[in-house]
């Protein structure tokens, strides 16, 4: 069964996992988190780990804390004072090093 959801995963790819779920406010200036502000699975595993990086992580699950900042509005405008934040990803990779879901669970202030 679990080989089966791995599969199904693997074959959607990591772009499926791309697109946060929930809303999130930041906790800096309580104005909503849009998905141009958020990491995503393509920024953090695929940019980061496997390209820059070289890093596979296999048949694993696996927390993150990713740095972003805080840029743009909800209507897509740059923000007058852009603030750095931290977000908590709970990460699965399946046996052959695929990233099966990327979950952001909470953002923090950032340093």
């Amino acid at each position: 069964m679990k080989e089966m959801e791995e599969k199904e995963h693997a074959e959607k790819g990591i772009d499926s996992l791309s697109k946060p779920k929930s809303a999130f406010v930041c906790p800096i200036c309580k104005t909503l988190l849009t998905d141009t502000n958020l990491v995503d699975a393509k920024s953090v595993v695929q940019d980061n780990l496997y390209y820059v990086g070289g890093v596979f992580i296999a048949d694993s699950h696996v927390y993150l804390y990713c740095n972003f900042e805080h840029r743009y509005t909800e209507e897509g405008n740059t923000l007058e004072n852009p603030h750095p934040l931290i977000a908590k990803v709970k990460t699965i990779f399946d046996k052959k090093g695929e990233c099966i879901c990327f979950d952001i669970l909470e953002v923090h202030p950032g340093k």
